[in-house]
């Protein structure tokens, strides 16, 4: 393990270029619904709380929420995805105007639902999650229509690089996966990936995957204890590396930061949390993900752009319910770790 010091004034340039940054965010998009307010009795239907609901809102979910990440960041990403012909469609379309982010390559489909996640809250605490959602195959009419959004994007100069946001809902199937990476790899694009377990085999060759502990195992078919040794932790990674043939590896490992894996010159940083709270982990992989490939794309090293995807995800979880990091805000918090 070796240790790279990081220059502020390259964390500056870097983040001050993400306003020159385009990139393709493919994925499963969906609306978090949160209804917030107080528990005072148990119901007399069941043995269970009842909520007095005094507040309801939405925020962006899924692949969304990293396009919400880039939006955040000043740059600029380019949504590929499927809404269901519904009212939560529209929601969705209204939701990425506000961001200034252009629907026109989000796919309306009448065969399956806009995802939305309920999330019933009582004061902080989530007392119960209600999931409306479509994990069917896709059409060949959407995976033709999907398909052919992504080639006109992606045969365009200045795209920088691929966001993969998997979360098993059927927007990225096998198919529509190997014709993505494919593609990339003969533009020789950066391609990241936050992965589902049953896709692994088909990620490899990608750029890098930001997996948590958990997953890793999960791909390589091996039991996770929750219970693992500094010493594991890189013998795993290596052996993901090695299996997936990624060129990097970024390794969530919860309150314990994130491992950085290099194929090159086979080398491993960890980076220790900088979280001084944790209200709620949800969309956390999100920022990652996103802080760390808008850094890449922008030509960070990869420990630079773990540094700052740290310190992004770090905000993040202080926040309760899904959120995401400005680039002013990354800035504060990653010369202020430097003492600038």
């Amino acid at each position: 393990m070796s240790t790279i010091p990081i220059d502020s004034q390259r964390i500056k340039t870097i983040i001050s270029n993400f306003k020159k940054t385009k990139i393709i965010v493919i994925g499963d998009i969906m609306i978090d619904e949160y209804m917030w307010g107080e528990v005072n009795r148990i119901s007399p239907e069941a043995p269970v709380p009842v909520v007095e609901v005094e507040e309801v809102s939405y925020r962006l979910g899924g692949a969304a929420n990293v396009v919400q990440n880039l939006r955040k960041l000043s740059a600029s990403p380019l949504l590929i995805s499927i809404v269901g012909s519904d009212d939560n469609g529209k929601k969705m379309r209204s939701m990425l105007s506000e961001l200034e982010c252009s629907g026109e390559f989000v796919y309306t489909s009448t065969e399956r639902p806009t995802t939305i996640k309920t999330r019933i809250m009582a004061k902080q605490q989530q007392v119960v999650r209600a999931d409306q959602e479509s994990t069917s195959k896709l059409t060949d009419k959407e995976l033709n229509s999907l398909l052919n959004i992504f080639e006109n994007l992606v045969s365009q100069d200045d795209v920088g690089g691929v966001i993969i946001s998997d979360y098993g809902k059927g927007v990225v199937c096998p198919i529509f996966l190997d014709k993505v990476v494919n593609r990339c790899r003969q533009k020789e694009l950066y391609v990241a990936v936050d992965p589902k377990e049953k896709h692994f085999d088909r990620y490899k060759g990608v750029t890098v995957i930001t997996p948590n502990l958990k997953e890793a195992h999960n791909a390589l078919s091996l039991p996770f204890t929750g219970r693992i040794s500094d010493e594991e932790i890189e013998t795993l990674g290596w052996k993901l590396v090695d299996s997936l043939e990624l060129t990097y590896l970024l390794l969530t490992l919860s309150e314990r930061g994130m491992a950085i894996f290099e194929r090159d010159g086979h080398v491993v940083n960890r980076l220790p949390t900088v979280a001084k709270k944790v209200f709620d982990v949800t969309g956390a992989g999100d920022t990652v993900i996103s802080v760390f490939s808008a850094a890449m794309v922008r030509g960070a090293t990869p420990i630079e752009a773990a540094y700052m995807a740290n310190h992004a995800a770090g905000i993040t979880i202080a926040e309760l319910g899904t959120s995401s990091v400005t680039s002013e805000a990354l800035l504060a918090a990653s010369l202020k770790a430097l003492g600038v």
